[in-house]
């Protein structure tokens, strides 16, 4: 979808009962950390019709490639590449995949791939969106120290619902010591609607 088709929300979700966003998420259908020097990392779908493969770096100066392969055609997409860290993550129906991409030290990336049709499609924009929400929480006056995700899962029993933990210290730009900020988002993949996220 082009961005202008992007629905960028910031009303609060609110849980049902007395629930952590941890129990909230669901068992994942397969979930693995990886570095661009690895060999070769092969993460098959749950229902083993995909298949997530990182053909790894020769060198550390060079980025590995990332495919998604369909078992049944052999037919095979080129999604990009990885240049340092990465989490592959499939939805416990084989229905999507998320792609954690630590690009950088003080950055990172969510791509999310749909699979229910007849090859993989990527869901443009959402990372964009998730950044346009923490800007919202950064005061003018001052600047994100570093962007990360250090969690993301499925929301128990549905695919289309991403939980995200965002880590967003920031800090004056004139200079000064920065505060610690974390955000907990909700993203409906249907709707690509990003929202704020609390427990009850």
């Amino acid at each position: 979808m082009k961005e202008n088709h992007i629905k960028l929300g910031l009303a609060l979700a609110v849980c049902v009962g007395q629930v952590s966003f941890a129990s909230d998420c669901g068992t994942p259908g397969k979930k693995v950390d990886f570095t661009h020097g690895e060999a070769r990392v092969l993460v098959p779908s749950p229902d083993h019709r995909w298949e997530f493969i990182s053909a790894g770096s020769v060198t550390w100066e060079h980025s590995a490639g990332l495919v998604i392969l369909n078992y049944e055609t052999k037919k095979r997409w080129n999604i990009g590449s990885l240049d340092r860290n990465g989490t592959v993550l499939w939805s416990y129906d084989s229905k999507r995949l998320i792609l954690r991409d630590e690009y950088a030290a003080d950055d990172t990336r969510l791509r999310v791939f749909d699979l229910t049709g007849s090859g993989p499609q990527e869901l443009h924009g959402l990372d964009r969106s998730i950044k346009r929400v923490v800007s919202t929480h950064t005061p003018r006056t001052e600047e994100s120290l570093w962007i990360t995700y250090p969690q993301v899962c499925f929301s128990d029993g549905n695919s289309s619902l991403v939980l995200l933990t965002v880590d967003a210290p920031h800090a004056p730009r004139s200079g000064g010591s920065g505060k610690n900020f974390r955000l907990r988002l909700s993203i409906d993949l249907t709707t690509q609607l990003v929202q704020q996220y609390e427990d009850r």
